[in-house]
């Protein structure tokens, strides 16, 4: 199933997916430089392509605005982000990475 480009989506970190959310951008996840997963746009998500997505490293995954849980509180969501990046970066980023970190930091209000 194709999605209307003009269809309002919203990118979630992968942990904050559920089953039957449908995906608005392709999906793809790799093992090692192989690509081993693809999802299509409009294609709903179970708990099944859920565990492989983790298993792949996928990160985030954008999924049309009308599946999102709206019910989180903004504040429990910029939590969540937050801790993911340090998850992501560690607690002291290096030189190299501490410019991305701070960018991703900068645009919390917009990602979450």
């Amino acid at each position: 199933m194709n999605q209307d480009p003009s269809t309002p989506y919203h990118w979630l970190p992968i942990l904050s997916l559920q089953p039957g959310m449908v995906t608005a951008r392709p999906v793809v996840g790799f093992s090692g430089n192989l690509e081993t997963m693809f999802v299509a746009v409009g294609a709903t998500i179970t708990a099944g392509v859920l565990e492989q997505m983790i298993t792949k490293g996928v990160e985030c995954v954008a999924v049309v605005e009308k599946e999102i849980d709206s019910a989180a509180p903004p504040d429990a969501k910029v939590t969540d982000y937050q801790s993911r990046l340090s998850e992501i970066f560690g607690p002291t980023p290096n030189a190299a990475c501490q410019p991305l970190l701070d960018a991703l930091l900068a645009a919390t209000e917009v990602l979450c």
